[in-house]
C-alpha cells in the first residue's frame, strides 16, 4: 500500500511505512516542559517566572500532565511541591531527553553561525589570547569564538557546551584527550622603578626580596617554587601583596607596588615597551602547563580545526620571539 502523505501515527519515507507508535505515547510536550521546571525548581512562582507563564498557567499544565497519566506526579506541601516516586522517575527521563533536544539544537545553531566555543582558565585567556583575537576575526571573518573562563583546576566539564578547553594544571590532572599548548616557566617582574637599568638582569635576590612580594595566587606557590630553584629560603615576616589572579598582579607590578612573578610570556608587550623588566636571571619551570581538551566532535568541525591550528601556530611565535628576541633581561 503507497501513500503520497503518510497517515497520522506513521512516516513515509521512500516509500516505506514506519508506523510511530510511540507518538501516541507521548505526553503534552509543552506541560512535560512546565513539569520540568517546576520540579527542578522546586516552586510553582520560579517555574512561572523562568517561563514567562502565569502561577495559574502553571498550575494547569501541572493538572494536564496528571490527567494524562492518570495519576499525581507530585504533592503540595506547604505549598511546594514535592514529587513522588513516579513524578521522580518522570523528571529524570524528561530532563534527559529535554538535554539531547537542547544539545542537538545548539549544536545545529552553531554549526551555522561557525561558532566556536571556547573555555579557558582567566591568565592566558585575558593576558595571552585576548590580545590576539582581533589577529584572528581579521584572518578569519566568517568565525565566531564564544569565549568563556573557569577558575577551578579540576573542572566539570559538559562537552555538548565547549569545543574546547584551555586547561591548566599538571598533567596527571589533565582530564581526557590532550595537547601541551605551553609548559610554564615563570620569573620575576617589576617596574623601572624598582629596577634601574644598569640592574636590570643583574639584581641579587637579596636586592630582589627587600622589594614587595606580589603574589599572583593566594597559596603563593609561585614565589616558593622559584626560591626553592634558587636555594633560597623565603624571607621573614616580608612585604606581601596577594592577589588572585596573574593579571591583578601584573596591573600591580607595573604601577611599582612590587615585584610578581609570571611566565613571560604573558608579558611579552610590557617587557618589549619597558614597562616591566626581569630584574632577575633565573626562569623556572614549574612542571605545569596550559593545555587544550578537545571535544570529540571538533575534530570533525572546520572553524573549530582552524582555531585549534591557530592557537598552536600563534603560541609556537609567541614562544620563539620570547627567547629568540633581545628582551629586556
Amino acid at each position: 500500500m503507497w501513500f503520497d502523505k503518510a497517515p497520522a501515527g506513521m512516516s513515509n519515507r521512500g516509500g516505506v511505512h514506519i508506523r510511530l507508535d510511540y507518538m501516541n505515547r507521548l505526553p503534552p510536550l509543552h506541560a512535560l516542559r512546565v513539569f520540568e521546571s517546576v520540579a527542578r525548581l522546586r516552586s510553582f512562582t520560579a517555574a512561572a517566572n523562568e517561563l514567562c507563564l502565569t502561577q495559574s498557567a502553571v498550575s494547569h499544565q501541572i493538572k494536564n500532565l496528571e490527567d494524562f497519566f492518570g495519576f499525581p506526579l507530585m504533592e503540595r506541601r506547604n505549598r511546594l511541591p514535592e514529587l513522588n516516586e513516579a513524578g521522580e522517575q518522570l523528571l529524570k527521563a524528561a530532563q534527559s531527553a529535554l538535554q539531547v533536544i537542547a544539545t542537538t539544537t545548539t549544536q545545529l545553531m552553531d554549526a551555522r553561525r561557525n561558532q566556536i566555543r571556547v573555555k579557558s582558565y582567566p591568565s592566558i585567556a585575558f593576558l595571552w589570547l585576548m590580545p590576539r583575537l582581533r589577529d584572528f576575526y581579521l584572518e578569519h571573518p566568517g568565525i565566531e569564538i564564544n569565549l568563556t573562563t573557569m577558575w577551578e583546576e579540576t573542572p566539570f566539564l559538559r562537552w555538548d557546551e565547549y569545543d574546547f578547553v584551555i586547561h591548566y594544571g599538571e598533567p596527571q590532572m589533565v582530564p581526557g584527550e590532550v595537547e601541551l599548548l605551553h609548559e610554564e616557566c615563570i620569573t620575576p617582574v617589576c617596574s623601572y622603578d624598582l629596577c634601574s637599568a644598569e640592574q636590570i638582569g643583574k639584581l641579587s635576590s637579596t636586592q630582589l626580596l627587600s622589594h614587595p612580594l606580589i603574589h599572583p595566587t593566594r597559596d603563593r606557590m609561585d614565589w616558593h617554587a622559584w626560591l626553592a630553584a634558587l636555594s633560597e629560603v623565603p624571607p621573614v615576616n616580608p612585604v606581601e601583596h596577594i592577589f588572585d589572579t596573574d593579571y591583578m598582579a601584573v596591573a600591580a607590578a607595573s604601577r611599582g607596588v612590587g615585584v610578581t612573578i609570571i611566565d613571560p610570556l604573558f608579558v611579552q608587550d610590557e617587557l618589549k615597551t619597558g614597562k616591566l623588566v626581569m630584574p632577575h636571571p633565573l626562569r623556572v619551570k614549574t612542571g605545569r602547563g596550559y593545555y587544550l581538551l578537545s571535544a570529540k566532535a571538533s575534530s570533525q568541525n572546520a572553524p573549530a580545526s582552524i582555531l585549534r591550528d591557530w592557537l598552536f601556530r600563534r603560541m609556537r611565535e609567541s614562544e620563539s620571539l620570547l627567547y629568540a628576541e633581545e628582551l629586556p633581561t
